[in-house]
Order: structure tokens, then C-alpha cells, then sequence
């Protein structure tokens, strides 16, 4: 099948549409689907387990081919700028196929669960459609192929959370849609910031490029821790998940809880141990502080959750609640594992095998257990635990695969659950002994401390559902209930045994052949990678450590059950999102609220005022020209006419003593003249000109004269 559809082959590398198929597959026949359910029910019904089936025939063509030690390649066309890869490495196809595997079980007990339920083909539409989505986070080649493949599978899951529509699940949902988004938000942000400053989002080891970033590159860390932590269901990003669990339909639960929670677990491996490491050319540098600090912090929100988790699940008597706390808790495990490897850095293959171990075994025992128990709530349609009892002669196969997923999350030797869980205990140890540091050893007993929990809530579950004294009215109802479980629930009960059995007791074959190679694909120790392939678990120190687990949590359920503990209610300060999400949402609101108001009341009170503002204005412009620049006008004129006045006196003034003046100057002048030819006589007429007086004139006469001589002479020059 690989061959047909490979296009070209060369160093192991594998270029071939076949991971296109595996995602396109489900999301078109999602859509086939819903046009089928709008003419048949029963064509629906067989078709969505068909391509699920399908599906996941094309998944384990898939990891048989990276099994052989090839990596299968297929890069998309780019569209408006952005282009889609695919990158599968032997980690992304084990995280695939049993994601399809499950998806594929759970589908066909859907069938018999659905059967009295409303909107089933809408159901089955987003069911194959949440499986595209899912498997494309898997086989993305890239973070940013990877961010839209989650929002697809976050949208699509939101209409299984709401599917009863009854005010529970819409509210259930809009709490799982909120957060899921405002995780993609931050995820994409990081993205983002990633991208610019590195010039990449490619799933690759990149610490020696993003440490030169210094505080940035731990702001592109929490980012995308956060938003790939909603859906793993870390504390404090829990809240959605014990709300959405009890509302959904139980296989959608089943696949909520052991599937999807895990692309926000697979995310964080990405980013945590791949994203977060060097290059193996720098595999002994000294840049792994960087992820040591980091894996650090991780294994502390492993702690936190796995610890408080299981508490909750304690209190619990919706038995849904309950496993999805339980959920939460087992996420804390991961999680904590995680952190392991990180914190060991280029010594931590036995962390990965941890974490990437009790994955698989948490996706089989947990999602058994949702499945399960929804065999037995179709028939009774009761969750409350104290409601219940005694049914395990009603439903045997069911109580059989039952006590086989309680038996592996417990982690009873034999199951698939004491595997993960030793080599977990093992990486926590080594992980206190790297450098012994007090909290690893506080964190180490605490893990012991869970792992007790875990054993009381599951007894608590296990007993009430099927030895309890059960409710007076439980008869009734089984009696008009459904008798008897179907060929297909029965076939899927002994599938979840025979796969939890052969988790647990073929460890060695897992490690070496699965576990060992998925971590190789990361940057670890040649030696560390040997010594995970040749880890035993059946050592009586490791067999010592379970059974005080189990005696632990022996003595929780008596006590609590002695003590009516069960049924305590904690304070509701204690809640997170009593204590820190209302509030911090009902400041945001207030906030928003008297901000808008202020902004608004200020903008109207504004368009009221502005016509009498205007009105004054203008009356005051009015009170201006009349009192104030009327009054300077007729100053400024009047100082201008006197000014005027002055300067046209003066000027008069001036001219009139320039011309008396000149007037002197010429009498003296002709007096001087006249001197000249004066004749004292003693008569006074010949002190005149006249023409008695011949010689004067003749002197004015010879004057005139030559000027005009001199006239012409300057035009003739």
C-alpha cells in the first residue's frame, strides 16, 4: 500500500500521499456521512464505522512502514502563502494508531449507545470528523500544520460536548470552547514568535537557536505550554474537562479522556523534549541547563495535577466525574514524566519511556472505562454511584473488561499500568538523584501518595457500580432496560482485554521494539537509549513499590468509607474556577463594563452638552465683540486719528518752517545782491530794481545769461 502510493524513496526518507489519505479520509467522510444520515440511518451507521475502519487500516500501514525505520514525508501546495507538511516519525504513527484503533472501537459501541439518542447522524458527523483532526495534530510536520489540525479537532469535539443540549452541556461546553480557543490563541502567538525570531516552526531541535532570544524564548515556552496544556488538562487549565466529560455521550468521553487530551500531552512532548533540546552535533554543550530548568518546572505541574486530581476524584459520585478527574490525574503522570526527561536532558531515555508508555496504556484502560461504562448507562441512564450496584451478573463481559482497566490504572503486576508506572517511579528517582535536590524527593513521595489515591477512587467506582447494595428502583429499571449486552459490545470488551493484557506482560518485546526506537528519533545518550531497551520491571524493589501503592490505597477507602468521607463536599474557595476564574472573569466584566459605560456616558453627555457649549461660546464670542474689542477698537482708532494727526501736524509744521526758511535765505541772498549795485543817494527808489537802476539789472541780466550758457554747454558735452 506504502509502495503504491510513495512517490519517491532515498535515505530512509519516504515521500508518499499516504499521510494526506490518513487525514483526509475521516474529514470528507464526515461530510459523506451527514448527507447519507438525511436518507438512511442504517447506511449511516454502517458507513461511520467504515471509514473508521478504514482509517485505521491506512494507520497501520502507516507505523508498519516507520516500524522498518523509515520517516514518511508529504508537503501540500502552499495556499494564500501558507503551506501544510507532513512529517511522520515512529512516535507520530504509534500516537495514530491507537488513536484510530480506539476511535474505530468506539464507534461501534456508539451504535448501540446512540440508539435512543437524538441527533445521531450530527453525532457521527463530528465524530469521524474530530478523528481527521486528531490524527493531523499526529502526523503534522510542523507546529503550524500542527495549530490548525487542533483547532479543526477542538471545534468538531465542541458539538459532541453539547450534543444532549441541555443547559448543563451548553454551559459544559461553553467552558470547553472558551478555553479551547484562548489555548489556540496563546499556541498560535507563540507560534508566531517563534517563527520571527528563529525563522522556523518546524518540529526540530531548535534550543540552540532560541536561547540567544534570552527572556523571549521563555515567553514562547509558556505559550505554548499553556495552550497545548488545556487540552492535556493541566491544573489550572483543567476546568473544562469535569464539566464535558459527564455531558457527552459516553464513547464521546471515552475518546475526550483517552484520546484528545493526549494531543495537548503530545504537544507539550514536542515542544518540551524536541523544540526545547539541541542538535545532536551539540548534544554534550552546555545549553541542556536551558532544558533542565525547563523539565524542572514541568515535573512540579506533573506533581500538582496527578496530586490534586485524584483528591478531587475521591469526592466524586458522578461516576463520569470521577474518570474525568481521573484523567486529570493520570495527565499529571504524563506530565511529570515529561518533566523527567527534560530535567535528565541528553540522560533522559528513561523519562520518555515513562511518559510515552503510560500514554499508551492511559489511552486503552481509561477510554475501556468511559466505553464501559456507558454499556451500563444506555440501559439505566444513571451516573450518581450510590444509585448503582451490584451488576456485574447483568453485565459480564462488561465487568470483566472492567476489572481489567481498573487493574492496569491501578497498577496491579501483569497489567499494562504497573509497566508505565515503574518506569515513571524510576524517572522521578533518577531524577532526584541527578543533582538531590529536596523537592525531587518531596515530589517522589508524593508520586507514591497519587498512585495510593488512585487505588482508593478506582475501588470506590469499581465496587459501586458492580457490588454495592445499589438503589431500591435499579431493579425495576433493568428489568424494562435492554437485557443482555450486544455481539459488538462483547467483541469490544475482549479487544480492551486482550490489548491491556498484552501491554503488560510484553513489556521487554514493547520497549525494545517500540519504545526504544520512538525515543532515538530524539537527542539522548547512546547508553541511556540501551539501558531503557534492557530496563526489567519484575524486580521485588519495584514489585515492593506497587504493593505499597495498593496497601495505601487500601487504607484510604476504609477510612474514608468509615469515616462517610466519600460524600464530603469541599469548601467551594478551594475550587479553581470558584476561586480564581469567576472572579477573575467577574473583575473583567465590571472592568469592561465601567469602561464602556464611562466611555459612553462621557460620549453622550458630550452630543448633550456640545449645543448649549456651543450657545455659550457664542454668547461669550458675543460678549467679546461688544464689551471687549468694540472697546479697544474705538481706543485703536482713536489713539490712530491722534497719532495721524500729530504726524500730519508735524509734517505741515516742517514744511511750513523749510519754506519760511528758504524764504529767509533768498531775501538775504537778494539783499546781498542788491548790495552790490546800491547807490546811497538818500533816495529810496533807487534802493529798488527798476529800470532807473541799469547797473543792477545789467548784473541780473549777465547772471541769467550764463546759466543758460552753462545749460547749453553741460547738453553739448
Amino acid at each position: 500500500m506504502t509502495d503504491i502510493l510513495a512517490l519517491e524513496t532515498g535515505n530512509m526518507i519516504i515521500n508518499s500521499t499516504l499521510p494526506l489519505l490518513v487525514v483526509v479520509i475521516p474529514i470528507i467522510g464526515s461530510l459523506i456521512i451527514g448527507l447519507v444520515g438525511l436518507r438512511s440511518a442504517q447506511i449511516r451507521n454502517i458507513l461511520a464505522p467504515a471509514i473508521a475502519g478504514i482509517t485505521l487500516y491506512l494507520t497501520v500501514e502507516l507505523f508498519l512502514t516507520i516500524l522498518k525505520g523509515y520517516t514518511i514525508i508529504y508537503n501540500l501546495p502552499p495556499l494564500g502563502g501558507v503551506a501544510m507538511s507532513f512529517r511522520i516519525d515512529l512516535t507520530g504513527s504509534v500516537f495514530a494508531l491507537f488513536t484510530a484503533l480506539i476511535w474505530f472501537l468506539a464507534t461501534l459501541v456508539s451504535i448501540r449507545y446512540m440508539f435512543h439518542e437524538q441527533n445521531q447522524t450530527r453525532y457521527y458527523v463530528f465524530l469521524i470528523m474530530s478523528l481527521g483532526g486528531c490524527l493531523g495534530v499526529f502526523l503534522s510536520g510542523d507546529f503550524l500544520t500542527l495549530f490548525l489540525f487542533f483547532e479543526l479537532m477542538t471545534l468538531a469535539a465542541y458539538a459532541l460536548v453539547v450534543h444532549s443540549q441541555t443547559g448543563e452541556a451548553l454551559s459544559a461546553g461553553a467552558n470547553y470552547l472558551y478555553l479551547g480557543l484562548i489555548g489556540g490563541l496563546s499556541l498560535l502567538t507563540g507560534i508566531i514568535l517563534l517563527n520571527t525570531y528563529t525563522g522556523s516552526v518546524a518540529i526540530a531541535p531548535m534550543l540552540q537557536d532560541i536561547v540567544p532570544l534570552g527572556d523571549l524564548a521563555a515567553v514562547i515556552a509558556v505559550l505554548m505550554i499553556i495552550g497545548f496544556g488545556v487540552k492535556a488538562g493541566m491544573i489550572p487549565l483543567h476546568i473544562w474537562l469535569p464539566q464535558a466529560h459527564p455531558v457527552a455521550p459516553s464513547p464521546a468521553s471515552a475518546l475526550l479522556s483517552g484520546i484528545m487530551i493526549k494531543t495537548g500531552a503530545y504537544g507539550i512532548i514536542r515542544v518540551s523534549t524536541m523544540l526545547y533540546t539541541p542538535a545532536r552535533g551539540l548534544a554534550e554543550s552546555d545549553i541542556w541547563y536551558y532544558t533542565e530548568n525547563f523539565g524542572h518546572t514541568i515535573i512540579w505541574i506533573g506533581i500538582i495535577t496527578m496530586l490534586l486530581a485524584a483528591l478531587m476524584a475521591v469526592l466524586q459520585n458522578n461516576a463520569k466525574t470521577l474518570l474525568a478527574y481521573s484523567s486529570i490525574s493520570q495527565m499529571g503522570y504524563i506530565l511529570m514524566g515529561i518533566g523527567a526527561a527534560g530535567y535528565l536532558g541528553y540522560d533522559g531515555p528513561m523519562g520518555f519511556g515513562g511518559f510515552s508508555y503510560h500514554i499508551i496504556n492511559h489511552a486503552f484502560f481509561k477510554s475501556g472505562m468511559f466505553i464501559f461504562f456507558g454499556i451500563i448507562y444506555a440501559r439505566l441512564h444513571e451516573k450518581r454511584l450510590d444509585h448503582l450496584g451490584g451488576l456485574w451478573r447483568r453485565f459480564p463481559f462488561t465487568f470483566a473488561a472492567f476489572a481489567v482497566c481498573a487493574a492496569g490504572i491501578t497498577g496491579i503486576p501483569g497489567f499494562n499500568g504497573y509497566v508505565s508506572k515503574t518506569l515513571l517511579h524510576h524517572a522521578i528517582v533518577y531524577a532526584y538523584e541527578h543533582h538531590y535536590l529536596w523537592d525531587l524527593w518531596l515530589a517522589e513521595k508524593l508520586f507514591m501518595l497519587t498512585s495510593g489515591l488512585t487505588v482508593c477512587y478506582i475501588a470506590k467506582l469499581f465496587i459501586s457500580i458492580f457490588f454495592g447494595p445499589g438503589s431500591p428502583g435499579l431493579d425495576a429499571k433493568l428489568e424494562t432496560a435492554y437485557s443482555g449486552e450486544t455481539w459488538i459490545e462483547r467483541l469490544v470488551a475482549i479487544s480492551f482485554i486482550g490489548i491491556i493484557g498484552f501491554l503488560g506482560l510484553s513489556s521487554p518485546l514493547m520497549l525494545k521494539s517500540v519504545i526504544v526506537p520512538m525515543a532515538s528519533a530524539f537527542t539522548y545518550s547512546e547508553y541511556y537509549l540501551n539501558y531503557l531497551a534492557n530496563t526489567g520491571v519484575w524486580y521485588l524493589q519495584d514489585l515492593f513499590g506497587i504493593v505499597i501503592a495498593l496497601v495505601l490505597g487500601g487504607v484510604f477507602y476504609i477510612v474514608f468509607k468509615r469515616k462517610d468521607l466519600f460524600s464530603f463536599e469541599p469548601p467551594s474557595y478551594l475550587s479553581v474556577e470558584r476561586s480564581l476564574y469567576r472572579p477573575a472573569i467577574a473583575f473583567m466584566n465590571i472592568s469592561f463594563t465601567r469602561a464602556g459605560r464611562f466611555i459612553d456616558d462621557n460620549i453622550n453627555l458630550s452630543y448633550h452638552i456640545a449645543p448649549a457649549l456651543l450657545g455659550r461660546t457664542s454668547a461669550g464670542a458675543d460678549h467679546l465683540d461688544e464689551r471687549i474689542f468694540s472697546s479697544f477698537g474705538i481706543r485703536i482708532v482713536r489713539t490712530t486719528s491722534g497719532v495721524w494727526d500729530i504726524l500730519y501736524y508735524s509734517w505741515t509744521s516742517l514744511i511750513e518752517l523749510i519754506f519760511s526758511r528758504i524764504g529767509q535765505y533768498l531775501r538775504i541772498i537778494f539783499m546781498m545782491l542788491f548790495k552790490f549795485d546800491y547807490s546811497a543817494r538818500g533816495d529810496k527808489r533807487y534802493q529798488t530794481v527798476n529800470i532807473s537802476n541799469i547797473d543792477f539789472d545789467l548784473y541780473i541780466l549777465l547772471i541769467v545769461i550764463g546759466s543758460v550758457l552753462a545749460t547749453s554747454l553741460l547738453f553739448l558735452l
